[in-house]
């Protein structure tokens, strides 16, 4: 096994940090895990056609709706594979697969697939629903499913059924014939185990992939979302976890429902992470943006308020410092900037509050004999500015921090 692959991984990834903080990333966060398990069934799938049937599955569509496809004979059969959804397991009586689109036209029952193509009853995008249905068994197995065995919605008739409810034992359990290989039929073909692996013990002990497949899985360029949007927005906050570990300092999860921090010190001190927003970066600059607010609402809504946190921890990647400046660029590099200093909304009077925080902060990234540190960009063309000036170095943990 070439350890190139991993090498390549980091590259793709921009930043090196321990196998061990990826597996507990991914396997604690199911909208990182739900997608990622999807992808590793059309990967095992694509082994049983390999191993036994000599025969390399055709890719699927990217963002449309068929996985894979399957030549047969003159005929291009195309399939729609699919996980159980966890919350509609009930051993030994049923369970289901969701079955509505994540893109596009968000709402039932535009969000459905159609029975019949184009719909007789309302607008879709898309195309007509692949011929098969193909779904993991929760214990062994997998059903093949004709699209016309698949369960029409009470709710909104000519639509499939979401979520689509199975039976345990279904009819259409292991029907290999459907495929063309009626010797199979019966017989459950994917692979359920595998031995312990070194880098991602958990994740692969999930989802029955080798370290190897796991990382050529991701590599691919119809998962690039997988790196690019999942892993990169969301290696952040465990990566400074860890770097504060390593001065024993805990962060700890948030307290009470709908937190506005994202971690908080033993002694209390809570911090919100923010990561480069790409647009307010400029490596020639030297200039580094970040987007301070949530992600929900509008106006004073999606603001955060100044009490809400007591510092910004903002998590750099390496490929927006300029080499120049001398650090390792293998590495995250954080700046924790208190939140007294970062610039209250110009909105606030029209708003009637007083203590909203603007939502971009642009900061000059400069060196001295100390080191690396922030301080605040004020040419806004709006009336705002920062509190405070700074410097705020990189790397360093303030004083009430580390106490």
């Amino acid at each position: 096994m070439s350890e190139n692959i991993f090498e390549e991984f980091y590259k793709r990834l921009g930043v090196r940090v321990d196998w061990s903080i990826i597996d507990e990333l991914v396997v604690g966060d199911a909208n990182i895990l739900r997608p990622i398990k999807g992808h590793a069934f059309e990967y095992l799938f694509g082994l049983i056609f390999k191993d036994y049937f000599n025969i390399q599955l055709g890719p699927g569509e990217g963002d449309g709706d068929v996985d894979k496809s399957l030549p047969l004979g003159k005929k291009k059969l195309t399939i729609q594979i699919k996980t159980p959804a966890v919350s509609t397991v009930k051993e030994g009586i049923r369970f289901g697969v969701n079955l509505h689109k994540t893109h596009g036209l968000e709402k039932r029952p535009n969000n459905l697939y159609p029975i019949k193509w184009p719909c007789l009853k309302c607008s879709h995008e898309g195309e007509a629903f692949p011929d098969f249905l193909v779904i993991l068994h929760p214990v062994s197995g997998v059903l093949i499913v004709p699209k016309k065995f698949i369960p029409e919605s009470r709710s909104f008739p000519g639509h499939y059924d979401d979520p689509a409810y199975f039976t345990w034992e279904s009819e259409w359990l292991n029907r290999w014939d459907l495929f063309g290989f009626p010797k199979f039929v019966g017989k459950s073909l994917e692979r359920r185990k595998i031995p312990k692996q070194n880098k991602l013990p958990k994740l692969s002990s999930l989802i029955n992939l080798t370290d190897y497949e796991i990382i050529k899985m991701w590599l691919q360029p119809e998962n690039f979302r997988m790196i690019d949007m999942n892993l990169k927005g969301n290696l952040r906050e465990p990566a400074l976890v860890d770097l504060f570990k390593k001065h024993n300092i805990e962060l700890n999860k948030p307290q009470g429902s709908y937190p506005k921090y994202d971690k908080i010190t033993n002694n209390g001190i809570k911090i919100q992470i923010k990561g480069p927003s790409r647009s307010f970066c400029n490596i020639n600059n030297n200039l580094v943006g970040v987007e301070v607010m949530g992600t929900h609402g509008t106006g004073a809504v999606r603001c955060y308020n100044n009490d809400d946190f007591n510092y910004l921890g903002f998590v750099i990647d390496p490929i927006y410092i300029n080499k120049s400046f001398g650090l390792n660029g293998n590495v995250y590099h954080f700046c924790l900037i208190p939140t007294k200093d970062l610039p209250l909304h110009y909105k606030n009077i029209l708003w009637k509050t007083k203590n909203k925080l603007y939502p971009i902060c642009k900061f000059v990234m400069k060196k001295d004999s100390k080191g690396v540190f922030l301080e605040p960009v004020n040419n806004y063309r709006v009336k705002i500015k920062f509190r405070g000036f700074g410097p705020w170095y990189l790397n360093e943990i303030p004083r009430e921090i580390s106490n």
